[in-house]
C-alpha cells in the first residue's frame, strides 16, 4: 500500500496511517455518518432511561447528567462534522472524548452490565470508518482493556452479585464485533488496490499484438491474485487463433488451426465469465454470476484440454472480451477459491486486455497505411517534378536526333549543351528532393517559397524554351510542407500548360486570401476541351481535372477551379495554410 501519508481533516490515532490521497475520497464524509449517530444513541439513550428507569440502578442522577451533557456535546459538533473541510484532529479528538465518555457511562451502571455496552461497539464502528483496519484494531485494543479494568474492578466490588457469564459473553461480542471489521478493512483495502492497479493499466505503444498480449498479462495476473495467465483470441479475417501464455518463469506465444480449440469453453459458456476449481474433473462445479447472484452448476470440461495443458487446472477464473477487430478469452489459475467479486473484476481485466491488444492491431494498422501513404506521396512528388522535367529532355533529344542531318555543329553543340544544363539541374533537383525527406528544421534551413519557385521556373524554362513569370506576394510565408507542395504543384500545372496548349506564355501568380493559399496560372494557349468556369465539384461531375494535380491538392483540403477559353485558360489552386505540418 502507498506510504504517502497526506491529513483526511480530521486527525488520526497514534500508529495509524492515514489513508493515502488515491484512496481518501471514500472517508471525506465519514464524519457526518458518525455525528448523525452520535446524536441518536445519545438522544435515544436518554429517551428511554426517562421512559423506563429500572435502569441504571446506581448513579442514576449521574447518568442523567452525564448523557444530557453528552446529547449537547453531540449537537454543538454536528455542524462542525457537516463542514467541507474539519479541523486537523477533529476526528482523533471527537474518537477519545466519545471512549472516555462511554467508559464513564458504563462505570456508572454496573460495567459489564450496563445497557450502554452498545456505546463500545459504535466505537470500533467509528474507527473502522475513520481508518480502515489500523483504526479498528487500535480502538478494540483500548475499547477491550478499558472493558476488562472495568471488570475485574467490578468483580472486586460487586463480588458475588457480579455477573460473570454476561461479562464473559460481551467480551466474547466485542472481539467478534471487532474481528469482522478488521476483515472488513482488510477485504476494502485489498478492493482499493485492485482498483488502483486497474487504474495504473500499463500503456504499452508496441505495434505488435503477441508482445502486448504478454506484456499485459503479467499486470493483469497481479491485479485478479493469479499466478498463471492465459489468453486467447482471433481477428476477422485472419485464419489463426493467437494464445499467450504467462506464468512466473516464463511467457509464450502460440497460434493454432481454429479447429483446434474450437470451443475453447464448453458450448453455453462462450459468452459468460465463471469459476471453476478443477478443470479437468469429468463433472465441474462452475460458478458463474447472474442478476447479481452466485449461480452454481455442473458443467462437463469447461474448458478445452489444450490451453488447460499451458494453464493449469485449479481454481480457474475466466471471462470473455470482444473489440470491433478481434475477440477472445482470458483465463487466470491457481487463484484459490475466490469471492464472488472476483468475476466482475475478471470481467473488467478481461476488457482491458481486448482493448489493449486492439489498440495493438489499430497502429499496425495505422502504421501500414501511414507508410502507403508516404509511398505514394512519393511517387506523385517524382511525378510531378522530375519525371515531367525529363520527359521534356527526352523530347528534346528526340527533336535532336530528328534534326541531326540539318543542324549546324554549333547548333548540335548548343543544344547538347543545353540538355546537359537541364540534366544538371533535375540532378540538382533530385538531390533537393532527397535532402526533402530529412526532418524539415534540417531540410528547411535555407529555404523559402520565392526561392523554390524560382527554381521552378528556372528549370522549366531550361526544358521547354518558353517564357514563364513568376509572381509571389512579397514578405509571404508558409509552413515548409507546404510550400514544398506549392513547388510542385506549380510546376505540375506549367508543365501541362506547355504540353497540352502550346502556349507562348505562361503567368502564375501566387498571394494569400484570407486563411488560404490562392495560386493562378495563365496561359494564352488552347485552352481545355469545355468553355466557361468550372469549380472543383463540377470538375469531377465532368471528369474534366487533371487527375494528378487534383489529387495532390485535395490532399491538402483545398480545392482547384478552373476557366477555359478560346484565347487560354487559367487554373486557380486554393489551399489552406494550415496544410503545412511545420
Amino acid at each position: 500500500m502507498a506510504r504517502d501519508m497526506v491529513s483526511d481533516g480530521r486527525g488520526e490515532p497514534p500508529g495509524i496511517a492515514v489513508v493515502p490521497a488515491l484512496f481518501h475520497a471514500s472517508r471525506v464524509h465519514a464524519e457526518r455518518p458518525i455525528a448523525a449517530t452520535r446524536v441518536l444513541l445519545g438522544v435515544s439513550s436518554l429517551f428511554a432511561i426517562w421512559l423506563d428507569p429500572a435502569e441504571p440502578q446506581r448513579y442514576v442522577h449521574a447518568t442523567y447528567i452525564l448523557l444530557v451533557v453528552y446529547v449537547v456535546y453531540s449537537l454543538a459538533i454536528l455542524p462542525f462534522a457537516w463542514r467541507r473541510r474539519t479541523a486537523r484532529h477533529f476526528g482523533l479528538t471527537t474518537h477519545l472524548i466519545d471512549i472516555a465518555v462511554f467508559s464513564l457511562l458504563q462505570f456508572v451502571t454496573l460495567g459489564p452490565s450496563s445497557p450502554f455496552f452498545v456505546y463500545f461497539v459504535f466505537s470500533v464502528c467509528c474507527g473502522a470508518l475513520r481508518w480502515d483496519w489500523r483504526g479498528t484494531l487500535a480502538t478494540a485494543v483500548l475499547v477491550f482493556i478499558s472493558y476488562l479494568l472495568m471488570g475485574a474492578w467490578m468483580m472486586e466490588t460487586l463480588g458475588p452479585t457480579f455477573e460473570l457469564n454476561r461479562f464473559i459473553i460481551r467480551a466474547v461480542y466485542l472481539g467478534v464485533v471487532s474481528s469482522l471489521l478488521l476483515f472488513l478493512g482488510q477485504h476494502e483495502i485489498r478492493l482499493r488496490m485492485e482498483i488502483e492497479r486497474l487504474a495504473r493499466w500499463p500503456p504499452v505503444a508496441d505495434a505488435n499484438p503477441e508482445v502486448v498480449a504478454e506484456r499485459v498479462l503479467a499486470h493483469a495476473a497481479g491485479i485478479v491474485g493469479a499466478n498463471r495467465a492465459l489468453t486467447v483470441w482471433e481477428v476477422d479475417q485472419e485464419p489463426w487463433i493467437y494464445v499467450a501464455c504467462w506464468n512466473a518463469a516464463a511467457s509464450t506465444m502460440i497460434k493454432l488451426a481454429p479447429a483446434d480449440i474450437d470451443p475453447a469453453v464448453a458450448r453455453g459458456l462462450e459468452a459468460a465469465a465463471f469459476w471453476c476449481a478443477d478443470a479437468q474433473t469429468e463433472q465441474n462445479t462452475v460458478v458463474r454470476v447472474a442478476n447479481g447472484r452466485a449461480v452454481s452448476e455442473e458443467w462437463a470440461s469447461p474448458i478445452h484440454r489444450i490451453l488447460l495443458s499451458y494453464l493449469g487446472a485449479f481454481g480457474v477464473v475466466s471471462a470473455p472480451f470482444e473489440t470491433a477487430r478481434l475477440n477472445g478469452r482470458v483465463f487466470f489459475s491457481d487463484v484459490g477459491t475466490p469471492a464472488p467479486e472476483m468475476i466482475p473484476l475478471t470481467e473488467v481485466v478481461a476488457r482491458e486486455i481486448g482493448a489493449t491488444v486492439d489498440r495493438a492491431y489499430a497502429t499496425r494498422q495505422q502504421r501500414s497505411i501511414a507508410a502507403s501513404e508516404e509511398r505514394i506521396r512519393l511517387a506523385r512528388d517524382l511525378h510531378d517534378g522530375v519525371l515531367q522535367s525529363l520527359t521534356g529532355i527526352r523530347l528534346e533529344l528526340q527533336a535532336m536526333a530528328a534534326a541531326v542531318a540539318s543542324d549546324a555543329p554549333e547548333t548540335r553543340r548548343d543544344r547538347l549543351l543545353a540538355s546537359e544544363r537541364a540534366l544538371a539541374i533535375e540532378q540538382r533537383e533530385l538531390r533537393f528532393f532527397i535532402e526533402d525527406l530529412k526532418p524539415a528544421p534540417i531540410a528547411a534551413a535555407t529555404r523559402s517559397l520565392d526561392d523554390t519557385l524560382t527554381r521552378v521556373r528556372e528549370r522549366i524554362a531550361m526544358e521547354w524554351k518558353v517564357p514563364v513569370s513568376i509572381r509571389v506576394a512579397p514578405q509571404m510565408s508558409v509552413p515548409y510542407d507546404l510550400e514544398q507542395a506549392i513547388g510542385l504543384m506549380v510546376h505540375e500545372a506549367v508543365v501541362n500548360a506547355l504540353k497540352h496548349a502550346e502556349p507562348s506564355r505562361v503567368s502564375v501568380d501566387v498571394h494569400t486570401d484570407g486563411g488560404a493559399i490562392r495560386i493562378v496560372v495563365a496561359d494564352d494557349g488552347r485552352g481545355f476541351a469545355f468553355q466557361g468556369r468550372h469549380d472543383d465539384r463540377t470538375l469531377i461531375r465532368v471528369n474534366a481535372c487533371p487527375a494528378s494535380l487534383h489529387e495532390r491538392i485535395k490532399s491538402l483540403g483545398g480545392d482547384l477551379t478552373i476557366e477555359s477559353g478560346r484565347t487560354g485558360s487559367r487554373v486557380e489552386m486554393t489551399v489552406p495554410v494550415l496544410a503545412g505540418r511545420t
